[in-house]
């Protein structure tokens, strides 16, 4: 067993709260490991010095003036551990690229190049785009009258979801 595991036990272990398994557990452990013994042996002289204190008697006015105390409010306490968890890692560095990019293109002397060749590059994109989709209207035309057979053929290629006789 784990030392973590058997420092819980303990205590139990010198009241005789623990089942027979538990017990043999402990009592293995502390034949082999060090640490835990010592701790067992400060233990059991900690409560031996302790049997010799009487027990106080609380008044019923301590009592009732303790009860009475109110509890702590709790304070708001903002706390950022949640940004260091890993799954949120990915997603800082994605915003910290974006606000290096942002900052970089608003604070460059040059940004009316910039604009001009970002737009130059989206009507080129839209161009393009515009040409390609005209391509596929004119093959579509080409098919003529087999456009039908092959659209129901692919449909039956079991790839896209079709029948898979």
């Amino acid at each position: 067993m784990r030392c973590e595991l058997i420092e819980e036990l303990l205590s139990p272990y010198l009241e005789d709260e623990l089942d027979q398994e538990e017990k043999r557990a402990v009592k293995e452990h502390l034949k082999t490991c060090k640490n835990c013994s010592l701790l067992f042996s400060y233990i059991k002289e900690t409560r031996e010095s302790l049997t010799g204190f009487p027990e106080m008697e609380v008044s019923e006015n301590l009592l009732d003036r303790l009860y009475s105390i109110p509890g702590k409010k709790k304070r708001f306490k903002l706390s950022l551990d949640f940004l260091f968890q890993p799954s949120l890692q990915p997603l800082l560095a994605a915003v910290t690229i974006l606000v290096m990019v942002v900052s970089f293109y608003s604070l460059n002397p040059d940004r009316n190049r910039i604009n001009k060749s970002i737009s130059r590059q989206a009507h080129l994109s839209y161009s393009k785009v515009g040409k390609l989709y005209a391509r596929a209207e004119t093959f579509v035309d080409a098919l003529g009258e087999h456009k039908d057979n092959i659209l129901v053929s692919v449909k039956n290629i079991p790839l896209f979801g079709g029948n898979e006789d």
